[in-house]
């Protein structure tokens, strides 16, 4: 029988709690969520010397840093020639490199900070689901050569067989410096890290709302009063890290970030010889939909298959048999085994589906990372952290306006109907 769980959070020991500990009365920083980002910022901020303290309401990693497909993606939602269209050749440039950064530093902390959460530097294929879009990919080569002297390798539909075990896809690029990694570890261990390196840290502890300590800083240059269900605590600097929760701390988001779910089934172990005939060499994969399927093995060879054209507020055995359906219409062998687990977790997006980060009236922000959070999250917690402590950073992605909604209301039907829209443009492309 399929559980309602996250295969994630049920395959690793019980995390240490940082519930029910005396909240502080100041802080230099106070990091509000506690998913990628703000682990990343907390561990960049104490490792910096400031005195920084991260609320969150629920658990470490509860959203969807525990629940996504644990692909640590070294590109962009949006394909480099698309983002040249949107942002221009210098800052799409710049964007694409951060994010191969991003890789890199995830990386890096896991190196440095002697993280287990079985991190794999395995690369990733996009499978290319038409012909035309496998013409895409190839333009999207040579871009990617041209303006980031960045290399992918491009696999023609003859030669898919050396990297996916289906006849499935019309072509796959493969982009070899993508990585993957057990979300739910890697989460805890960048908080454990954290507290490490001086973080205070704080769960069950919602913000219910952020004032100005006055029409100036105090003299010891707290400006923000921030307010919890557990008591208040004076601060310098804020650094929202809520992502699809952000419009219910400060009222700009509103009706401009919104959530989104996204649902994922994950098999029983399949045997070692049908796995590596699925995924002969353990990268993570995604299709060239919009309302595209993404899926890898799991560290114990479990086949997990996210997206599809899932939605909020049906039956979780539509959704169930929905990515079941789309599993096995690229892998009919999986058909005999059982789907263990289904859970879903909850995107932050925008009507622009680009990543954004900045300030807003004097506080830090970082969200909507478009299924790219593992890698995009961490870095730009770190960047913003070091903007914070007056260092150098890299944000290509500040100053991005972002879209307003009018018709959202907090409703599911907003983004189902997003979804429906995107599959009748991949029946067009």
């Amino acid at each position: 029988m399929t559980q309602h769980a996250i295969l994630w959070s049920v395959t690793i020991p019980e995390p240490k709690s940082f519930l029910n500990k005396p909240l502080p009365q100041k802080t230099d920083v106070l990091v509000i969520g506690g998913g990628f980002t703000g682990t990343s910022a907390a561990l960049q901020l104490a490792k910096g010397g400031a005195r920084v303290t991260l609320l969150e309401a629920q658990t470490i990693g509860w959203g969807a840093s525990s629940r996504n497909g644990g692909q640590a993606l070294s590109c962009l939602h949006h394909t480099l020639a698309d983002a040249i269209k949107e942002h221009g050749q210098e800052r799409a440039k710049e964007m694409f490199l951060a994010a191969t950064r991003a890789a890199d530093v995830v990386e890096q902390i896991v190196m440095d900070e002697k993280i287990d959460c079985d991190y794999v530097r395995c690369g990733n294929i996009e499978a290319a689901f038409k012909p035309s879009h496998f013409d895409k990919l190839q333009r999207e080569q040579k871009i990617l050569h041209d303006v980031a002297d960045y290399e992918v390798k491009i696999l023609p539909k003859s030669e898919t067989l050396s990297e996916l075990g289906t006849d499935s896809y019309h072509g796959l690029m493969v982009n070899p410096r993508s990585g993957s990694v057990q979300p739910a570890k890697f989460v805890m261990g960048m908080a454990l890290a954290a507290e490490r390196a001086g973080a205070d840290i704080h769960e069950g502890t919602q913000v219910m709302g952020i004032e100005r300590a006055g029409n100036s800083p105090t003299n010891d240059g707290t400006r923000f009063m921030v307010k919890t269900e557990r008591g208040d605590i004076e601060t310098k600097e804020i650094m929202l890290a809520t992502n699809a929760w952000i419009g219910n701390v400060v009222p700009q988001f509103r009706q401009r970030v919104f959530p989104a779910e996204s649902f994922v089934i994950a098999t029983e172990p399949l045997p070692r010889e049908l796995a590596q005939q699925l995924i002969p060499n353990n990268r993570v994969v995604y299709d060239t939909r919009k309302t595209l399927a993404y899926y890898r093995l799991s560290p114990d060879n479990r086949m997990v298959w996210g997206g599809e054209l899932t939605f909020a507020g049906v039956g979780a055995k539509t959704n169930i048999n929905t990515l079941r359906n789309g599993m096995l219409r690229i892998f009919p062998e999986l058909a005999k085994f059982n789907i263990d687990y289904f859970w879903h977790g909850t995107l932050g997006i925008t009507l622009d589906e680009n990543t954004h980060a900045g300030q807003i009236d004097g506080m830090w922000y970082s969200m909507c990372y478009v299924g790219h959070g593992v890698t995009l999250a961490t870095y730009l917690g770190q960047q913003m952290a070091n903007g914070i402590l007056g260092k150098a950073s890299n944000n290509p992605f500040a100053n991005l306006s972002i879209p307003f909604a009018p018709t959202y209301q907090d409703k599911a039907w907003f983004v189902n109907i997003g979804k429906v829209w995107f599959r009748f443009l991949d029946m067009l492309r």
